[in-house]
């Protein structure tokens, strides 16, 4: 599918990358354009690497919406996957190698 310069570029300030057009086929992977909207994505199967919610009926929201509800849920949620992680007490890879030794004791051939 055959993307104009222009276009691309509103694509990009959605997030895909310049590989993200390899997907485009004009049928699983297209977009939309609007002179005032600007334009969208659609990818129902996500094929590409636009992290935003895309609609039950395979379309992203128009470029101009700047719509960022999923990163934003994201970035909150990630900020307290790292907070949790912090928290947690992790063994070595040694102390694991300990507790499998002393489980399974040593292997026999």
């Amino acid at each position: 599918m055959r993307i104009p310069e222009e276009h691309k570029e509103l694509l990009k300030e959605l997030g895909l990358s310049e590989n993200d057009f390899q997907c485009f086929n004009g049928e699983s992977v297209s977009y939309e354009f609007d002179e005032n909207r600007g334009v969208r994505l659609y990818d129902p199967y996500y094929r590409t690497s636009y992290q935003e919610f895309i609609e039950v009926d395979g379309w992203s929201a128009w470029s101009l919406e700047k719509d960022t509800f999923m990163s934003d849920l994201l970035e909150e949620t990630r900020a307290e996957v790292a907070r949790a992680q912090a928290k947690s007490a992790k063994p070595s890879q040694e102390e694991i190698a300990k507790a499998m030794q002393k489980r399974f004791g040593k292997k026999r051939v």
